[in-house]
């Protein structure tokens, strides 16, 4: 017996669309082509029939509809994972709303919508799977109720996705000679968690020699070489690599294994003025690793036999970020709950935290060995939660993998262009 299903919150401008002039047009063109392509499972039941992007389906006879490319939906329309995970995560992001500005405008691609249409949009797709209908009926919902708009990049719109996780990382509660390098919090008056969405707060003013700072002001090299932020109480956490350190920087998020066997969740609390630059491109440039070692492991794994050469592409990076412990698991910059491969980072100037969304891509397989063995192709529902450093432009994403060294592996090699639909409610 399904359990009754969440009621939309009604708020003023909970509906709204704005989309540039011109624009109308087209979108309602693809809202129209939504209703007459036949989306949905294929194959008999436990058969996964999939297509070329773009393609025709060889056994139907048809032809795709000749809708715009950006509002044409996916050929194929399965789910390669559990129901429950996609329960999950939609009603964890539902959840993180409820507190949000329902009335903000927010981005998604060339429209405007609000955070109150994001929400109801989660909560008519979570009422839809909990009726647990047949798959032809659900496919025959989905297409009488949401539009797809296809986000990416070049005349095929695709984007490149890439993998992230939740380390689980050695950590001492104080300073030893092991244990060296802190993992700092921001000053005291700045300690208030931001997620996207909610309204900046002022940076505090620390004093440095005589000249007024801003903890922002600092960069990695600062922080990390000069010390600005020593002696000021500000560590949470030592660690005992250095590389490992500037990988959580990189994720935002992940968990520490303390010296007596507890565990705590270590989370993104904020950052400094200077954007993120990725010290593999560097590393390539400077013909020391292979384009094809520019992965997590490749560059950890040059940089444990180079020692010496840390510090000169670690200060690349300017970009420093702070962190608070938690009980809580990962969270994304949306403020919802994190679930392994259901949840997705974008740039949050263009597409919005709380985005139902749909993606076409392959990922590795791993042996008993943690070995990547092969790749497969999958296709899955997902929500838009969180966002990246290294996640800029509308043909970026971000997949996330879940916690530990198993869900590292596969992320840190991943690097894939797929398909990503982001769902909207008619």
């Amino acid at each position: 017996m399904s359990t009754p299903g969440f009621q939309p919150a009604r708020v003023s401008g909970a509906e709204t669309f704005v989309f540039p002039l011109g624009f109308l047009v087209i979108f309602l063109l693809g809202f129209s082509a939504c209703s007459l392509n036949p989306l949905g499972f294929q194959g008999s039941p436990g058969e996964t029939r999939f297509m070329a992007p773009g393609g025709d389906d060889p056994n139907s006879g048809e032809k795709p509809p000749a809708a715009p490319l950006a509002f044409r939906p996916p050929l194929i329309l399965v789910d390669d994972l559990d129901r429950e995970s996609l329960l999950q995560v939609v009603k964890n992001q539902i959840d993180a709303m409820q507190e949000a500005d329902l009335s903000r405008k927010v981005r998604l691609g060339p429209m405007t919508l609000t955070q109150g249409k994001l929400r109801e949009d989660l909560i008519a797709f979570f009422n839809l799977l909990k009726e647990n209908l047949p798959r032809h009926e659900f496919r025959r919902r989905l297409r009488e109720e949401f539009a797809f708009y296809r986000a990416g990049v070049g005349k095929k719109r695709r984007v490149l996705f890439t993998g992230y996780y939740t380390p689980l990382i050695p950590a001492s509660r104080v300073r030893t000679e092991e244990y060296r390098y802190p993992l700092y919090r921001m000053p005291e008056k700045s300690r208030n968690l931001r997620y996207v969405g909610h309204p900046p707060k002022p940076a505090d003013a620390v004093q440095d020699t005589g000249r007024v700072w801003t903890w922002r002001d600092y960069t990695r090299e600062h922080i990390d070489r000069l010390g600005a932020l020593s002696n000021r109480g500000l560590e949470i956490a030592w660690l005992k690599d250095d590389l490992e350190r500037f990988f959580l920087h990189i994720q935002g998020s992940g968990r520490l294994r303390f010296r007596d066997g507890t565990v705590r969740g270590v989370r993104y609390l904020g950052a400094n003025n200077y954007p993120y630059t990725g010290i593999g491109k560097r590393m390539v440039k400077d013909k020391v690793i292979a384009a094809e070692e520019g992965s997590m492991q490749g560059i950890k794994r040059y940089l444990r036999a180079h020692p010496e050469e840390v510090p000169k592409y670690l200060f690349q990076n300017k970009r420093y970020i702070f962190f608070a412990l938690t009980d809580e698991p990962p969270r994304g910059s949306g403020g919802g709950d994190l679930v392994a491969g259901r949840s997705i980072a974008t740039d949050k100037s263009i597409f919005p935290a709380g985005g139902l969304a749909y993606i076409i891509l392959r990922k590795p397989v791993l042996n008993d060995d943690h070995e990547i063995t092969g790749w497969k192709r999958v296709a899955r529902f997902v929500v838009d939660q969180d966002t990246g450093n290294a996640i800029r432009g509308p043909g970026r994403a971000d997949l996330y993998f879940g916690a530990g060294h198993r869900a590292g592996v596969k992320a840190g090699h991943f690097q894939e262009w797929g398909q990503l639909f982001y769902l909207i409610k008619k």
